[in-house]
């Protein structure tokens, strides 16, 4: 099953996150939330800096930083590695897997999947350890394969 982001939900339930986590509760982080949860689709970092920063004056470049790495450590945001989106984050959902339409941008979410307990018996056999997984899943959502047809 999936699941379509919503701006508000995410944005609410990110800064629950925050203040259960005891991160600082600042005017800064808040524009920071603002404009992610606003965000349609992949985004830099240095996108933020140049609206936040440099066009509006109204937060720090550190803050931007810290705020964006807290997030991705927290399963908020996950950082593509992918052709042409390299150093881009997505919004997501701790646990959740985002999926990512290459024609619209638009993020939906599945339940995350365990790689490790799928490709155990090929990682014994290379006497491979599996510390951490990335998995991004790119694709044409379905309201843009409507379109199409």
């Amino acid at each position: 099953m999936s699941t379509h982001f919503n701006d508000l939900p995410w944005r609410t339930a990110a800064e629950a996150a925050m203040q259960t986590a005891h991160q600082r509760s600042s005017m800064a982080r808040h524009i920071i939330l603002d404009w992610i949860a606003c965000s349609a689709g992949w985004f830099t970092t240095e996108t933020i800096v140049q609206q936040l920063v440099y066009q509006q004056g109204s937060v720090s470049r550190p803050s931007v930083y810290r705020t964006v790495d807290w997030l991705r450590a927290a399963g908020w945001l996950v950082r593509l590695h992918g052709q042409h989106v390299d150093r881009t984050y997505v919004r997501s959902l701790p646990g959740f897997q985002p999926l990512i339409c290459t024609n619209c941008g638009g993020i939906q979410a599945i339940a995350a999947v365990d790689l490790g307990s799928v490709l155990a018996p090929q990682l014994d056999c290379v006497g491979f350890r599996l510390r951490s997984q990335c998995l991004e899943i790119y694709g044409v959502c379905r309201d843009c394969q409507q379109h199409r047809e």
